[in-house]
């Protein structure tokens, strides 16, 4: 995922030029006075350029708030990315469970606890829904690339299975789940604290992403 270079744009505002800073000030904008309200006007004048600029970087309102939720999607899987660590070479069966649960963990947490989104839910709740959910397809397959990548690398190491079309498929479930968890924190399956999180992860998680042995 690292190598991605949409990622890499998207998760560095300070390498990414003068889109990547645009982007950020306008996730800065939403979060004050949510989507609805902020005009292009109010991006334009926190990112420091004028409107014409905007619209020939970016586009429209509709272009910008696409692409300022797909920017935080990729700064959210950067986190997840560092926070998760790394797989050794030659896992054993124990190691290899460990760090799935290890990783779903941190990329349950790091969503739910993800500020500007609590932040963009309290001020502009239907907006912000709407970005994530009928507008978020974009999010939905970053997020799908990132998950197919560490997945392929723990089937590898492990012996399973690397398939690409069965990687693709579970990868884009794996998302929409994360989604769902996210947007529907209350009800089955319990995932609020660490612990339930750490505890879904091993009893459901592990078995999927594990998957069949290689033939």
């Amino acid at each position: 995922m690292a190598d991605n270079p949409l990622f890499t744009l998207l998760s560095n505002p300070e390498d990414g030029g003068a889109d990547a800073r645009i982007l950020h000030a306008a996730l800065e904008q939403f979060a004050l006075t949510g989507v609805r309200r902020t005009s292009t006007d109010d991006i334009a004048r926190r990112a420091g350029v004028n409107r014409a600029t905007l619209y020939r970087r970016l586009g429209a309102k509709k272009e910008i708030v696409a692409a300022a939720f797909l920017y935080e999607a990729a700064r959210v899987l950067a986190q997840i990315d560092s926070g998760a660590g790394t797989l050794a070479e030659h896992p054993t069966d124990d190691e290899i469970d460990e760090y799935i649960v290890q990783f779903c963990t941190i990329t349950l947490m790091t969503v739910r606890e993800n500020r500007l989104l609590h932040q963009l839910l309290e001020i502009d709740g239907d907006e912000t829904l709407r970005a994530l959910t009928v507008g978020a397809g974009n999010v939905v397959e970053l997020a799908s690339a990132f998950l197919a990548e560490r997945i392929h690398t723990i089937r590898q190491r492990s012996g399973g299975s690397t398939d690409p079309g069965e990687i693709h498929s579970l990868s884009a479930v794996l998302a929409r789940l994360t989604q769902s968890l996210l947007l529907t924190p209350d009800g089955p399956p319990p995932v609020r604290t660490r612990d339930e999180m750490a505890a879904f992860s091993a009893t459901v998680l592990v078995p999927l992403i594990r998957g069949p042995a290689a033939s």
